[in-house]
């Protein structure tokens, strides 16, 4: 049997999972993304021997075939909607909430009855602000923002590509990104903005390697201005030369654009920043950093201010240690992950494409199993109970921490082998 055939055929398996997910609703769901994430485990193991063009057409038709569903997972997208349709009748959407009078003529029977939290202005920076502009320009509905940020996804694909040839590595690794099954149930299916985002940080890291120093600043604007995340990778940009950095000139690009990115909300004062300040002081699910703890201080801002700490001292220990930009990216976001109060999903988005160069087998395995998160949907859709169940945090976090220590014993076992196998070699001399 040729080498290609046995990742095909996970491709199809794949796409038959992909295919029933919007059909066979959420508790079945869980079964297909499982099925889809062994083939994609399969696949990734002999992504070596498959075209780099059958993996681009793969990846496209996976997205096909969810791009058309209504999302079952999130309802994020009517709010992308919602703000859309404000723009477009001529309102700053940092005004008012959805729930707002001012908006109530607005108001609609199929979208702005599914905005979670209608209390709460938007949060999404300008650039964001802008694609739901565009994307409610395509279709009035969600598929015109969905296919806005499908095609940004794969852009998002050509440009890992372009970063593996870089570093001189296989293009085919980039499957890790183009058939990941978070990637397409998150982008194609839920319809997430932060393929907008990863785009503007993929560009901002390639055109710095390229020596761009000005324009990869400036696209690093840009991924803030989608999502705030990409603010704090702004220190790997930084060129030094003993403790003095050499673009500091460049380095202003990223405060400039931002600024440049809010200027037509500006007149909304300071109510610009949406949502924000809410989401950063009260919200949280999912993450067992906090969860400890708020069990041992017993006070939420306490914990978030131990995690503010801890975050702040990773990224200045890496700063420190002048870690080369993409590794630095790399660690940034996975302590991220690991610390933030609340994780989504959808926020592992921003790990899977440093995956494709590192590809440490707990993160893989973590990226996967994040998805039992959404098992919390089952009791909220049928008593309208939002409460987080224990095991789901032991399967996600243990599983990081199982797949960890075997690696390291796989990686310890092997040294030890070879150092055998050395031994030996000078016995026999």
């Amino acid at each position: 049997m040729q080498r290609w055939i046995v990742p095909l055929l996970m491709g199809l398996v794949m796409t038959s999972s992909f295919a029933a997910m919007p059909a066979l609703g959420l508790p079945v769901f869980f079964v297909l993304f499982g099925i889809a994430s062994v083939a994609y485990l399969i696949a990734v193991w002999h992504c070596e021997y498959v075209p780099l063009t059958a993996i681009v057409i793969a990846a496209v038709v996976f997205r096909l075939s969810l791009l058309f569903s209504i999302p079952a997972l999130s309802d994020d997208i009517y709010r992308y909607v919602w703000d859309g349709r404000v723009q477009w009748a001529g309102i700053n959407p940092y005004l008012f909430a959805p729930a707002a009078q001012e908006l109530a003529h607005v108001r609609d029977a199929l979208i702005f009855p599914k905005i979670n939290h209608p209390e709460l202005p938007t949060i999404y920076p300008p650039i964001a602000q802008i694609a739901f502009w565009v994307g409610y320009g395509i279709s009035s509905g969600i598929l015109g923002i969905k296919v806005l940020l499908a095609c940004a996804d794969l852009i998002a694909g050509w440009l890992i590509v372009c970063l593996l040839r870089h570093f001189e590595q296989r293009t085919q690794w980039v499957l890790i990104y183009f058939w990941h099954p978070l990637v397409i149930v998150e982008i194609a299916g839920n319809g997430h903005i932060e393929s907008l985002g990863i785009v503007a940080l993929l560009a901002a890291v390639y055109l710095f390697l390229k020596g761009r120093d000005y324009i990869a600043l400036s696209a690093l604007g840009g991924a803030v201005l989608v999502k705030f995340l990409p603010l704090v990778f702004l220190p790997y940009f930084v060129r030094w030369k003993g403790w003095l950095p050499t673009n500091w000139s460049a380095l202003l690009m990223v405060p400039c654009v931002v600024l440049l990115g809010y200027l037509p909300y500006a007149w909304a004062g300071a109510s610009v920043l949406g949502s924000l300040g809410t989401y950063a002081q009260h919200w949280s699910f999912n993450s067992a950093v906090f969860d400890v703890l708020i069990l041992l201080c017993d006070d939420g801002q306490i914990a978030r201010g131990i995690i503010a700490l801890l975050f702040s001292s990773v990224v200045l220990l890496l700063i420190w240690k002048r870690v080369p930009l993409l590794h630095g990216a790399y660690l940034t976001v996975a302590t991220f992950v690991l610390l933030t109060p609340t994780l989504h999903p959808w926020y592992i988005l921003w790990l899977i494409p440093f995956l494709v160069f590192y590809r440490h087998p707990p993160w893989i395995a973590f990226s996967l199993l994040v998805v039992l998160s959404y098992h919390i949907l089952i009791q909220y859709q049928a008593r309208g109970v939002w409460e987080e169940a224990a095991w789901v945090q032991w399967v996600e976090y243990g599983g990081l921490i199982l797949v960890g220590l075997s690696s390291l014993l796989f990686k310890r076992t092997e040294i030890l082998t070879k150092i055998g196998r050395f031994f030996n070699i000078h016995r026999l001399i």
